[in-house]
């Protein structure tokens, strides 16, 4: 049937609404990518797009497979960070871990700001989850990490404090429920309360709010019965399946502007259920120059992003 490439084609053409932006975000021609999705329909023996009033409307077809071509791309993804991670680094890069979300949202921002005349820095990005890059980091296999705090882990250990690692406070924030679209009629402030029962998606290995006390426990102790119908190991991924109309779930506000308007609602919550996102390094790890240089700039970007 398909290979992975004309599944990611399909997929950023109904992702993007025309050929024209999957065009762009696939850096292919618009002409090759129209001789792409017309093979692919051939090979098919359905049509996954017709065009109506020069726009590109899905069939019913195309709507049934997008969930999957999405599930697809996830994986693959996961497939291509995980080789990264494996790939030997390079001593002259910087190394850099972030969570799938951090890397998909704010770390572009920073490294638009980023300007930096003595050096030609390259860097290696591995993203997993916050607790797997604090282990990274003490093992010394990477420079710095950018991460959801992870001074406190769903067990309660307090990893920062038995080890060499320094951690700035870069950014503070509140949590939002992401829904999606037009599941809910009210679209004002909500409580914890009023996601009840309907479908949520929960974050394994996400830092606690309370102290020791896990998400989980808070919405045991609050009384909030929630409908679990999946679970994501990072933001990121736990906003794909919102996006697709799975559930609804908690997430930062960098994650929650990332995701696309017209499949996805953002609402803030009367609770106030904090985040932070910290800047680490090991401090018996020597580093370069230029990890210096953007460690330092980093840090003078603390609370201003």
């Amino acid at each position: 049937m398909l290979n992975s490439k004309q599944i990611e084609i399909f997929y950023h053409i109904y992702k993007e609404g025309s050929i024209t932006k999957a065009a762009s975000v696939l850096n292919v021609s618009q002409p090759a990518l129209s001789k792409s999705i017309s093979y692919t329909e051939d090979k098919l023996g359905f049509k996954l797009f017709k065009r109506a009033s020069k726009k590109l409307v899905p069939t019913d077809e195309a709507n049934e497979l997008y969930e999957y071509a999405a599930m697809v791309m996830f994986q693959l993804d996961n497939f291509n960070n995980t080789a990264k991670e494996l790939m030997p680094l390079n001593s002259n890069d910087i190394n850099v871990g972030t969570t799938p979300s951090i890397m998909q949202t704010l770390m572009p921002e920073i490294l638009r700001k980023y300007k930096n005349s003595s050096f030609k820095t390259g860097f290696n990005f591995i993203n997993l989850n916050s607790n797997e890059l604090l282990n990274r980091l003490v093992n010394k296999s990477l420079d710095i990490v950018i991460c959801f705090d992870p001074a406190i882990s769903s067990r309660g250990s307090n990893q920062l404090e038995e080890s060499n690692l320094l951690k700035e406070i870069i950014h503070q924030g509140t949590h939002v429920m992401i829904s999606p679209k037009d599941m809910f009629k009210n679209k004002s402030h909500k409580n914890l309360y009023d996601f009840a029962d309907h479908p949520f998606i929960e974050i394994t290995n996400l830092i606690s709010f309370y102290g020791v006390k896990s998400l989980t426990e808070h919405f045991r102790n609050e009384s909030i019965t929630n409908n679990i119908v999946a679970k994501s190991s990072s933001y990121a991924g736990a906003a794909s399946l919102v996006e697709l109309g799975i559930g609804n779930a908690l997430v930062d506000i960098y994650t929650a502007k990332n995701c696309d308007p017209s499949k996805v609602d953002i609402f803030n919550l009367e609770e106030s259920l904090p985040y932070k996102i910290v800047l680490l390094h090991d401090k018996s790890k020597a580093m370069s120059d230029k990890a210096k240089d953007f460690y330092e700039f980093v840090r003078s970007l603390a609370n201003k992003i």
